[in-house]
């Protein structure tokens, strides 16, 4: 019976270490629009999106290299790169420049 608990007791306390997966959110905010959105979570295939309704916001959880571009932006917008409540990586556009945030985690 010991061995059973142990071996529980084992398998909880594995579950629970630096394996547990962040939580990644990619925002786009403020008061323009962009032409086309482009975002990539690790593990997953890159998207485009045509004008995008703002705001925007995705959520994942691997980790990796986690990207947000936006092009032909129009007015003013900021991307941000959020991992479990703190924000790693911020920028911001004004009318006609292109957009990019991205964030490198270790795998």
């Amino acid at each position: 019976m010991k061995t059973a608990a142990l071996l529980v007791g084992l398998l909880l306390a594995g579950s629970t270490g630096c394996a547990v997966a962040p939580n990644i959110r990619v925002v786009v905010e403020g008061s323009g629009t962009t032409d086309q959105l482009t975002y990539a979570f690790p593990g997953e295939e890159e998207r485009t999106l045509r004008n995008p309704d703002m705001p925007f916001e995705r959520m994942g959880a691997r980790k990796g290299r986690v990207a947000i571009r936006l092009e032909g932006v129009h007015g003013e917008l900021t991307c941000k790169i959020i991992i479990n409540g703190r924000q790693v990586k911020t920028a911001t556009s004004n009318t006609g420049a292109a957009l990019t945030c991205d964030h490198s985690m270790a795998v």
